[in-house]
This record gives structure tokens, C-alpha cells and sequence, in this order.
């Protein structure tokens, strides 16, 4: 239930016409001079959809529009009931038939993003044959074409030669010898439908022929010769044939129009609601405003107000944002503050932006926003004072809240701005808690505004009623429009009245003349409100802060990332360069046997073996590894001084701070400093003092290398270093060619052993095993 003089206090027929004149089709705008809140709740919600969809039609498409669509409901029903239309009003139908055929379609081609307004536009009706039959009939300026119809298009050259026939022989006439002298104008003209000749009034009777018009002199009459009267009759008879053919082709015309005349009305219909979605679009767009969510109450999602950003919509760039949560801890809002600090535009924000929701409209706050279902929206607002209702502004606003009172229901929000105001504080003040309670007691949603320091005291003790206050400067003396929820406000009348130019003396009498507790409330509150601004600048810079720290660590830790990324290369760098070395070493020592086996000199081949034998041996013993500092025990305590292993970063540190709150332990190492979890941390042993740079080194170990590895049922990361440790011992202990023993499977195995077979310095080429050797299940690999 929302009553039209709730709508007018929140201003919202203010609204309907801003959106109006985003129409571009007069039933559209019409359609929303009409709009009211709704309290259906799949209606609204269908329309809020309605909205978002334009929207997005209008991003990708600014220019789009219904321009040129004409109401022309009324022609098609005049054409129903057998009235021929004009050759004007019917180009205006195909005109307006056009714009909805090419609506159709391009609600069509984005069916997929506009699934609401295509259905919309399903509505409206496929008007080919008669747009077609229209315009090629009747020009887009409403004139009849020649060639309209054959018939029409043979009259009219008809009509062109009589009328060259009757003219000439008229200008042959005029200039006679026989006539001339009775001619005032060598002319042939027109008269009542016939073609005449100017001649002289005096020598009228010396012209045989029909006088047709009289010039405004006397001077001239204008004759129709016998001689031409039946070729005139001729040319007569051919123009009524055309009027004959131009009103059947009207007339069939008509009839096609008036065979769809319903359909029309419906598709205009269906044009309309587009367009009313459209112009929502643009209001959008301009106003920077989205759909909130809305939702029905249940008993475990109460109603809620929750509005972010929010700013009133006929404030344009001069709003500030209101941000608000009104009905999950309290149910009613009291807001006090100075004047002219934002009170008033704050009760109207709130209440006029549920109702365009509830009307299906975009209002100017975020995406977050999310709004209740009312069922009826109050308001009390401004001076109530009727000098013909013989009110007072306090009997107004009584009689106005009688009315809400007596209407109101439990999903209802109420908006009350002075409450109590205009008649004695005491019983202003109890008749305004009163109100509140009674409205509290109700479970209805109440935001008012007062200036009583009773109501202030009253909505701080009471559950369900929760103050709030508009902040003021105590520097600038001037209000912020800030507001903040479950602090009071005070008035700063005298402050304001300052501001405004009251002389000083009456401002320091005023003063003065304060009550002791008036005045040390209006002090404490004014101090409040200073403290208040200190912390939340504190807290500005303290969040500044911590999002320097936040980037800081976050640069770190890239840094950190770069660093193990080059450790890792470098690592693998070192490895692959002695891993060819070893290669290189292996293929000068088989060229050497194979020289001295050529100059079969005992000696020289004994003593090359011998130092072949012995490189060999050392390097059958090698392999690479990284070594890495000795660690105590996981849960040994950790001090401020201890050299530490950070696990990821895989570095060696010293603990230079512990945080006994969080339990972070601050380590350095060099020049970067991090902050890790214990988890994140091993001790490193007592004996060790620095850890060592990583470095490569040898360890000796002896071993036997068969002629085949075997890697079925290997893991996929194991894979590359078995390859590789049993490739390097295969090369030392100068094996030709090695089989690698996959399986079949699913083949993963395989590929992963060909591909780093295929770039391996120690491969020289491989194959698939023969068949009697396992097949696609081995690979040969013959080494360099």
C-alpha cells in the first residue's frame, strides 16, 4: 500500500519524469508518468532485470532507440471499423512498422544477453506484406505514387497527354488571327477543374464558350471555348477515374491495417515496455545507478535495509554517499546532528530509493545495496501548515502521522523527519517516543530525525532503537554530511547560526543564556565528535601503512621467488656443463684406445688403459648433489640469534625478532628481511655457524650398471632422474647403447623417456626395441 501523498513527499514524481524524458516513444513516456512501486515481488525483480538488460544493450550500443515509432493505435481502429485512411497517416503506419521490425530483430540477434526484453519483443507482429504493400504505394512523405497500381500508373499518362492535347490546342486558339484581339492574357489556365482562356470582359460575347471566373477587376473572364469543351470533358472524365483508383487503393490499403489493427495494438504495446526499459537504461548510464538486489522477509532473512553509496537521486554530483544498514540489530534509527547537516535528504534518500526499486528502477548506489519487500512505504516530511485545511505546521504533521499510524503494517517503512517538532519540547518529546515505540512494537522499520535531547537519550537506552548523528567539524564549524551510526549528534544551533551571520553579541548571549546541562552536553558531544575524527584519521594512517608494509613484504617475496629461480638455473646450469665435460672426457678416451690399439704397441695400449681404467674409476664413483646445512629437531625451540633454514626459500637466516601475539618469527638474511610462521622454519645444529653458499661436490660410491633400466610403475617426477644418473654411470662404464625398459600402459612412460632421450648430451640416437626385445615396450638408446 503506498499512498500518492508518500510518493509526492519522497519526491518520486520527480523521478518518473526525469526517466519520462529518456522516452523516445510517446506510449513509453506516457507508461511511466503512470509508474508506480509494486509490492509483487516476481513483477519487480522481472523488472529490475528489464533495466540491467537495457543497460547492457545501450554499452554496446549508445545510439539505440525506438526513434521514429508512432502511436498509431487509433488509425488502425478507425481502419478496423472500414474508415480509409489518409495517404500521410498511412505512410506514418509503415514508417512506425518499420521501427518495430527492426526492434524485433535486434532483440533477436541478442536473445542470448536480453532473454527478458526478447520475450518482450516476441509480442510484436510480423508486418512484411503490409509495410511492403504501404511503400509501394505511398512515398515515406505520404504521397501516392504514380505507379501505385497499373491501372493508376495508365490513368495518369492519360491524363498527361489530354491535358498536352487540350493545352495546345487552347494556345493555338489564343493565338489565332481570328481571336486574338480578344485575348487579355496569352494564357491557359484553370478554373473550377477546366482549362480557361483570359479573355477581355468587353469582347466576352465574341468568345463562344463557358465562363468559369471572373477576375476581381471585372476586367477578365475566364472562357472555356466550345471548341475545347469536349476534349475538357475527356481530361474531366480521366481525373475521376484516377480518384476512383486512388481511393480503392486507400481503401485496400486500409483494409490490410484494420486486419491487424489488434495485433498492432499489441506490438506497441510490447514497443512500449522496451522503450520504458530503455529509457531506465539511459537513466542508468547517466546517473551511475544499478539494480539493488530485493527480496521477500522470512523468519530467517528479516527485513533489512542495506544501502552503500547510496545518494540521493535529484542531487546529482552535489550527494555524498550514504551508507547504511537498518533492521538486523535495530529496527529503529534516530538521527540528530546540526542543521542543514544532511538529516533531511538522508530520510528521503532512504525512503525514495525503496520506492524506485519497488517501481522496478535503478537507483544511484552500489551493486552491494540489497532492500527488503515493503508493503507500504510513509513519510512525513516537511511543513504540514494548510491555511485552508486550517492546520498548523504541528496539527499537519499530526494528521499526516494519524494516517501512517492507522495504515502501517508489520513490512512497512516509515520516515519521520522532525518528529515531535513544532509544539512544546516536553510533550513533543514524549509524544515522539511514543510514536517510535508504538512503530518499534510493530517490527516496523522507522528512520526520524529530531533535535531532542530526550529522543537522543531515549533511543540510546531503548533495544531495538539505535542512534546515529551527522558529524560536524569542530575546526570549520561546518557539517561534514558523514554519518555515523550509534553516536548522537548535537544540533550546533548556535554554531550554525553563527556560520550563517548572526552578529557575535547575540551569538555569545545566546550562549550564555544555555542551561549549565545543555551547554556541557553540547560540549561533551562537540568533544566526542573531535575525538572521533582524531582516531579515524589515525586509522587512515595506519592503514596507509599497513598496505605500504603489504606491498613491501610483497616485493620481497617476488624478489625471494627471482632469487631461488636463479639459484635453480644456476645449479642446473653448473650440472648440464660437467655432465657434457664428462661426455667430452669419455669420447677423447675411447679415440685414444682406439689410436693405440691401431699402432699395436703393447706398451702405449697397456699404459692407455691403465690411465682409462683409472679415470673411469673415479668417475663411476661421482655424482652431483647440493648439500645443505645439518637441522635439529622440527619442534626445538626457536630464540632471537638462532641461524635458521627457511624451508621455501631454501636459505640460511638469522632470527632477529619473534611476535609472542602472532607467533611470527622476523629473520634476515643479507640485505632482505621476511616474516614467516614457525612452520615455515628449521633450526639449523649447534655446531654449524654459517650456512655455506649451496655448492656442488662429489660424493664416491661404487656401482655396478647393468646393460637395461627398468621405469614401469615409475612416477612421472622420478622419471628424469633415474634417466639421468643411470645415463651418466652407463657412459663411465663405456656401455655402446643401454635399453630403457617403459612398458606399454598408457604410454606417458614412453614419451617422457623419448623426449629426454632426445636431448640428453649423452644420446647419441634411439629406437624402438626390436620385437624379441620388448618392442614399443623398450627403447634402445646407443650413446655417443
Amino acid at each position: 500500500m503506498v499512498f500518492e501523498k508518500d510518493l509526492s513527499l519522497l519526491e518520486f514524481p520527480k523521478i518518473r519524469d526525469i526517466i519520462a524524458g529518456y522516452c523516445a516513444f510517446s506510449r513509453s513516456h506516457a507508461l511511466t508518468l503512470a509508474l508506480e512501486p509494486s509490492t509483487a515481488i516476481d513483477q519487480i525483480k522481472a523488472r529490475l532485470e528489464e533495466s540491467a538488460e537495457a543497460r547492457r544493450i545501450l554499452e554496446l550500443e549508445p545510439g539505440f532507440s525506438v526513434n521514429g515509432l508512432v502511436d498509431v493505435s487509433k488509425q488502425s481502429r478507425l481502419a478496423a471499423i472500414g474508415r480509409t485512411l489518409e495517404p500521410k497517416t498511412l505512410a506514418e503506419i509503415s514508417r512506425s512498422l518499420g521501427v518495430l521490425r527492426r526492434l524485433k530483430s535486434k532483440m533477436s540477434e541478442a536473445a542470448y544477453d536480453v532473454p527478458r526484453l526478447y520475450a518482450i519483443s516476441s509480442e510484436i507482429g510480423v508486418y512484411g506484406h503490409l509495410e511492403k504493400s504501404i511503400d509501394k504505394a505511398i512515398s515515406p512523405e505520404g504521397d501516392l505514387l504514380p505507379d501505385a497500381s497499373a491501372k493508376l500508373a495508365i490513368i495518369r499518362e492519360r491524363l498527361r497527354a489530354k491535358r498536352s492535347e487540350v493545352v495546345e490546342k487552347l494556345q493555338n486558339y489564343i493565338h489565332s488571327d481570328a481571336t486574338r484581339r480578344y485575348i487579355q492574357e496569352p494564357i491557359v489556365t484553370e478554373r473550377e477543374g477546366r482549362f480557361a482562356i483570359a479573355v477581355k470582359a468587353e469582347y466576352k460575347g465574341e468568345i463562344r464558350g463557358i465562363v468559369h471566373d471572373v477576375s476581381n477587376s471585372g476586367a477578365t473572364v475566364f472562357v472555356e471555348p466550345f471548341a475545347t469543351l469536349d476534349l475538357g470533358n475527356e481530361f474531366k472524365e480521366l481525373e475521376i477515374d484516377e480518384i476512383r483508383e486512388i481511393e480503392r487503393i486507400l481503401s485496400e490499403l486500409s483494409k490490410l491495417v484494420g486486419s491487424v489493427a489488434s495485433s498492432i495494438e499489441s506490438s506497441l504495446e510490447a514497443a512500449a515496455r522496451i522503450d520504458f526499459a530503455l529509457a531506465k537504461g539511459h537513466y542508468s548510464i547517466r546517473h551511475k545507478a544499478h539494480e539493488a538486489a530485493i527480496y521477500e522477509p522470512t523468519a530467517s532473512d528479516p527485513a533489512v535495509i542495506k544501502l552503500d553509496e547510496a545518494r540521493h537521486p535529484l542531487l546529482g554530483s552535489a550527494a555524498v554517499p550514504l551508507s547504511i544498514e537498518l533492521g538486523r540489530d535495530f529496527s529503529v534509527l534516530v538521527i540528530t546532528g546540526p542543521n542543514t547537516g544532511g538529516k533531511t535528504v538522508a530520510l528521503k534518500t532512504i525512503g525514495l530509493l525503496c520506492l524506485m526499486t519497488q517501481a522496478g528502477l535503478p537507483i544511484p548506489a552500489s551493486e552491494k545495496s540489497r532492500l527488503p519487500l515493503f508493503q507500504g512505504v510513509f513519510a512525513d516530511i516537511g511543513d504540514e501548515q494548510s491555511v485552508q485545511a486550517a492546520l498548523s505546521t504541528f496539527s499537519g504533521h499530526m494528521s499526516n502521522i494519524a494516517r501512517i499510524l492507522i495504515n502501517v503494517q508489520r513490512a512497512s517503512l516509515v520516515v519521520l523527519d522532525e518528529l515531535g517538532a513544532s509544539t512544546d519540547p516536553q510533550e513533543g518529546s514524549a509524544l515522539a517516543r511514543a510514536i517510535l515505540m508504538h512503530l518499534k512494537a510493530k517490527n516496523v522499520l522507522t528512520v526520524a530525525t529530531s533535535h531532542y535531547t530526550d529522543l537522543k537519550v531515549f533511543a540510546h537506552v531503548t533495544p531495538g532503537l539505535q542512534n546515529a548523528s551527522f558529524d560536524f567539524d569542530p575546526e570549520t564549524l561546518t557539517p561534514t554530511y558523514h554519518l555515523t551510526l550509534g553516536m548522537p549528534g548535537g544540533s550546533n544551533a548556535i554554531a550554525t547560526a553563527a556560520r550563517f551571520g548572526v552578529p557575535p553579541d547575540v551569538i555569545d548571549n545566546a550562549r550564555g543564556l544555555l542551561a549549565e546541562g545543555a551547554r556541557q552536553l553540547e560540549e561533551l558531544l562537540t568533544e566526542l565528535q573531535a575525538e572521533k575524527k582524531r582516531l579515524e584519521d589515525l586509522d587512515k594512517i595506519l592503514s596507509r601503512q599497513k598496505e605500504s608494509l603489504q606491498s613491501q613484504n610483497k616485493a620481497l617475496l617476488g624478489e625471494l621467488k627471482n632469487l631461488r629461480e636463479q639459484r635453480q638455473a644456476i645449479l642446473q646450469q653448473a650440472r648440464d656443463s660437467i655432465v657434457e665435460e664428462v661426455a667430452a672426457l669419455q669420447k677423447d678416451l675411447k679415440l685414444a684406445r682406439s689410436a693405440l690399439d691401431r699402432e699395436k704397441s703393447q706398451a702405449a695400449i697397456t699404459n692407455a688403459r691403465e690411465v682409462s681404467d683409472l679415470v673411469r674409476s673415479h668417475l663411476k664413483k661421482g655424482i652431483w648433489q647440493s648439500q645443505t646445512p645439518m637441522v635439529s629437531k622440527e619442534d626445538e625451540p626457536i630464540s632471537v640469534g638462532d641461524r635458521v633454514w627457511l624451508k621455501e626459500a631454501e636459505i640460511e637466516a638469522v632470527v632477529t625478532g619473534i611476535n609472542a601475539k602472532t607467533g611470527q618469527f622476523e629473520v634476515s638474511s643479507g640485505p632482505l628481511r621476511f616474516i614467516l610462521g614457525r612452520e615455515g622454519l628449521s633450526k639449523t645444529a649447534a655446531t654449524t655457524k654459517a650456512a655455506a653458499a649451496p655448492k656442488v661436490s662429489v660424493r664416491f660410491m661404487g656401482r655396478n650398471i647393468g646393460l637395461e633400466l627398468d621405469l614401469r610403475g615409475k612416477r612421472a617426477d622420478d622419471i628424469e632422474p633415474l634417466l639421468d644418473e643411470y645415463l651418466n654411470g652407463a657412459a663411465t662404464a663405456n656401455l655402446p647403447e643401454v635399453r630403457i625398459i617403459h612398458g606399454f600402459g598408457t604410454g606417458a612412460v614412453r614419451s617422457i623417456v623419448r623426449e629426454l632421450s632426445s636431448r640428453h648430451p649423452l644420446v647419441a640416437s634411439f629406437h624402438s626395441a626390436p620385437r624379441d626385445q620388448g618392442g614399443d615396450g623398450a627403447t634402445i638408446l646407443r650413446l655417443k
